[in-house]
Order: structure tokens, then C-alpha cells, then sequence
């Protein structure tokens, strides 16, 4: 699982993996997970008032958003065994085998800077003059009869408490090997 993906599996406007690749790769990370007892974490990301920024710049811009913003994923120092995708017009998920909550939120507080860091104007934002992004971290080790779609439900889960919580920033779930998912210490950290 670790060789880079070819460009053939690349969608074009964004360099991340195609859905069905990133789809195919979470099942066949979680299995691998499930037989090694290793961790598997999830990061679900969106880019805060994406739609408003569409309707205040445009669809080509929206476009170009996305690009920088795929850009700045694949900066973000993810491990070469990590795969990253685009879910929705400003939706992404990144897999990452063998990678606790801990070791998670490393390349989560790079993109949320990151996103900061390119102070791209955002005059329909009601987070910020400028772009953001929320992000829902979710981690377990699987167990036999699990489902990957418990993390993906739990990053889900994590990123709508990232923006229910005020948008720009990260917030996490641990899983618990009954399935449950436990706020983390750090659940809603804000990065600055």
C-alpha cells in the first residue's frame, strides 16, 4: 500500500486520488488494519462557506480554490502509505493506515494553517475574511465484523462538530473498540 498512485488513478484538476481509488483504498486499508490490529485514522475536510464562495467569485474560481487547496494537501507532509481524495465540490478525505488520533492531527494543523497561511479573500465567508477549513479527525483499530464505515460516519461526525463548533479548526474522535466514539482530549482545538 505504500506506492504512490498512478496518474491514471489521479483526477485531474486536484492531483489527489479518484473516488473509486480512495474508496478501494479504505476498504482494503481497514482490512489491513482489522488482521495487523493496527490503527487506521480518517480526516474529513470541507472548505468552510465553499458554496458562498462560488456565488460571490464564480465557478472558475471555485475550481481554482479546490486546486489550492489540493495543493496544500499533498504539502502537508502525508505519510507516503496515505491516500487523499475529493468527496464533494469542497469536501476531501484523507486515509491514513497505521496513524493513531495523535499522529493524525500532525497533517491536520499543517492544512488548517496551511489553508490560513494563503490568505485567499473571502468577502461571502462567515468564518473569516479569508478562506478556511473544518476538519474532523476519527481513528480506532479495527476489530473483526467492524465496518470502515464506522470511522468514515465518525470523521463525518468529527467535522460537523469542527463547524457547529465555530468553522477553522480540527475536531477529533477516538473509537472505542465497542464501536463508540469518544470525544478526544483535544476535540475542539483551534490551531493558530
Amino acid at each position: 500500500m505504500t506506492a504512490q498512485p498512478e496518474s491514471g488513478n489521479l483526477e485531474e484538476p486536484t492531483g489527489l486520488c479518484t473516488r473509486s481509488l480512495l474508496e478501494a483504498f479504505t476498504l482494503a486499508s481497514w482490512e489491513a488494519a482489522t488482521a495487523a490490529s493496527g490503527a487506521l485514522s480518517v480526516l474529513m475536510l470541507e472548505l468552510d462557506d465553499f458554496g458562498r464562495y462560488g456565488d460571490n467569485y464564480g465557478t472558475e474560481a471555485g475550481e481554482m480554490l479546490v486546486r489550492r487547496a489540493s495543493a496544500v494537501i499533498r504539502a502537508s507532509g502525508l505519510a507516503a502509505a496515505a491516500r487523499a481524495g475529493r468527496l464533494g465540490p469542497g469536501e476531501f478525505l484523507i486515509v491514513l493506515p497505521g496513524t493513531t488520533l495523535d499522529a493524525a492531527h500532525i497533517p491536520a494543523e499543517r492544512i488548517l494553517r496551511g489553508m490560513r497561511n494563503l490568505e485567499i479573500p473571502h468577502r461571502g465567508s462567515t468564518v473569516s475574511n479569508y478562506v478556511t477549513v473544518s476538519i474532523g479527525a476519527a481513528s480506532c483499530r479495527p476489530q473483526p465484523g467492524d465496518s470502515a464505515l464506522t470511522l468514515i460516519e465518525a470523521g463525518a461526525s468529527a467535522l460537523w462538530a469542527a463547524k457547529h463548533g465555530g468553522h477553522n479548526r480540527i475536531a477529533a474522535y477516538e473509537l472505542s473498540p465497542d464501536g463508540g466514539a469518544d470525544a478526544a482530549d483535544s476535540a475542539l482545538r483551534q490551531v493558530g
